[in-house]
């Protein structure tokens, strides 16, 4: 899981950083460089040549058999072993005949316990395998939502100044100076209160939302104790009991 996450979406940062901090002349698009990455075509302008994605992108792909394999085959041996442990140390001598049959009805019954338990570990690996691959694209993807309203953000920015501000720029000598002490009123205001306040609040619902559906996914399984808060009242009713 860190191999695959870290050969794709960790180059993706990284080119992402790189890109901030070093001066370029064209600078390639790192979305356009992602999917050349992911269907193996050719990217335009490389930031690193075509060698090192296409180096990543097959540690990657690696990485899905190793997550469906090792894992069924290392519990299906693991149960092999306890059957063969439990079923070493039975039989006493020469027992009757409805003994021997309900030995070999308990050892058809194991067998049938480990071919079912061995499919569904199988079932649930893939299961887990491909909720994880695709799991990772889409929940990566879905930050792009955040891109997408910086965009936006920076539109809205340049619409709301060409409109109020710079449209009483150009009026002649002296009905601008009034005219823009109007309408910086306005450009104040309409910015307070769309971008400040409600592309605000879009953004941070937004993050809210992806971390508590795609960030938190990623190491919340629910599989551990149950929460219990801590209660002043229940500790002195456990020393009463005590005592």
């Amino acid at each position: 899981m860190m191999v695959f996450m870290l050969c794709f979406f960790g180059f993706m940062d990284y080119m992402i950083l790189y890109k901030w901090v070093t001066p370029m002349d064209d600078p390639p698009s790192i979305i356009n460089s992602l999917i050349a990455m992911g269907m193996w075509q050719t990217d335009p302008s490389p930031m690193f040549g075509m060698a090192v994605p296409q180096m990543l992108m097959a540690a990657s792909m690696l990485t899905v058999p190793w997550l469906l394999i090792p894992k069924p085959v290392i519990l299906w041996m693991r149960m092999k072993q306890e059957h063969a442990n439990n079923g070493g140390g039975g039989g006493h001598g020469g027992g009757d005949l409805g003994h021997g049959h309900a030995e070999e009805c308990l050892k058809a019954d194991a067998g049938d316990e480990e071919e079912h338990g061995i499919g569904e570990i199988v079932i649930h690996q893939v299961i887990e395998t491909i909720e994880y691959v695709l799991g990772t694209v889409s929940h990566t993807a879905s930050y792009l939502r955040l891109w997408a309203l910086s965009l936006a953000h920076q539109q809205l920015s340049f619409v709301f100044f060409q409109k109020t501000l710079l449209a009483g720029m150009g009026m002649p000598f002296p009905y601008n100076i009034g005219t823009c002490y109007i309408l910086f009123a306005v450009w104040f205001m309409i910015t307070l209160a769309v971008l400040m306040g409600m592309d605000v609040m879009e953004c941070v619902l937004h993050v809210l939302r992806l971390h508590w559906i795609e960030f938190q996914t990623k190491f919340y399984r629910a599989d551990g104790y149950s929460f219990v808060p801590y209660r002043h009242r229940n500790i002195c009713e456990d020393k009463d009991e005590g005592m």
